[in-house]
């Protein structure tokens, strides 16, 4: 009996272990990308994490977004294809909105959403926040924003380089502890509304499409080929029409004996007797017929 008490205190200890060891989430990487006025007037949020390799899966991760979000993409890679990932919520918690990922794998999962940005005539005012419910072993952030901004600053400071379409910049913190939050602050001046995906230079033909290029074919003068066409279609079918006539009407002829051969009599000059037409030699005294 006491051996059985023994061995049920022991499972006792070793599920809550189990059970914790289980709930212990720590994040591989995690990269921040926000893009302002991308192709919306607004703040373009996307999050890629991954959990580390002593992670055991399946888990769960819960990540807090503001409520003024607008949620557009929960999704992990795989193969270098997005797949939709199985989550549930959003569930409001005070001033966040939270995600939980259902996280079957160390693959890379992805969330994007919309937020808006802050305004004041031409000023634009955003601040990311991250809120610090996991370790993260790689942590790192990236802004872009439009290539026509001026009197950008952030905090903590960050710089900005010239790219085709927009000034990029971003910041690699390193290692978070879980409990750590991360906030960065960026305000810029605009006084136009044209999103950066828009502004990307148009695609140039790589030779110009005029009737003076070899091998091209203007359509000023469509009408007269097409009318070419119609007057070689026609007389192929005048030339087909008097071929099918003319072998129609030669036929060939039924020979006919000649009238004269049949009227011709014949007499034998020995006996007189009438000789029968092709006969050669007399049916009556058998001597040869002449031929007159």
């Amino acid at each position: 009996m006491r051996k059985w008490l023994v061995l049920f205190s022991a499972l006792c200890l070793l599920i809550p272990l189990s059970v914790q060891a289980q709930g212990t989430v720590a994040l591989d990487s995690l990269k921040i990308r926000l893009w302002s006025e991308y192709d919306q007037p607004s703040m373009l949020v996307i999050y890629e994490f991954n959990v580390t390799s002593d992670t055991l899966v399946p888990t769960s991760v819960d990540i807090k977004i503001p409520k003024t979000a607008n949620i557009i993409a929960v999704a992990y890679e795989e193969n270098g294809e997005l797949l939709n990932a199985d989550f549930k919520g959003p569930v409001e918690d005070d001033r966040w909105q939270v995600i939980t990922f259902l996280v079957q794998s160390q693959n890379i999962y992805r969330l994007e959403y919309y937020q808006p940005l802050v305004r004041k005539g031409d000023l634009r005012k955003f601040s990311q926040e991250w809120a610090g419910e996991y370790a993260v072993n790689d942590f790192s952030i990236e802004l872009q924003i439009p290539l026509d901004s001026t009197g950008i600053q952030t905090d903590p400071a960050i710089p900005f380089v010239q790219e085709q379409t927009s000034l990029s910049g971003g910041a690699m913190k390193g290692g978070l502890e879980a409990g750590q939050p991360y906030q960065v602050n960026l305000q810029y001046i605009r006084t136009s509304e044209e999103l950066s995906i828009s502004s990307s230079p148009p695609v140039e033909p790589s030779m110009p499409l005029t009737s003076d290029a070899e091998g091209r074919v203007s359509l000023n003068n469509l009408p007269y080929i097409l009318g070419g066409i119609g007057v070689l279609l026609v007389g192929a079918a005048l030339v087909y029409a008097w071929r099918a006539n003319a072998s129609h009407s030669q036929k060939p002829r039924s020979r006919r004996r000649s009238t004269t051969q049949e009227n011709t009599i014949i007499y034998c000059h020995e006996c007189g007797a009438r000789a029968q037409a092709g006969d050669r030699f007399c049916r009556t005294c058998g001597n040869k017929l002449r031929s007159e």
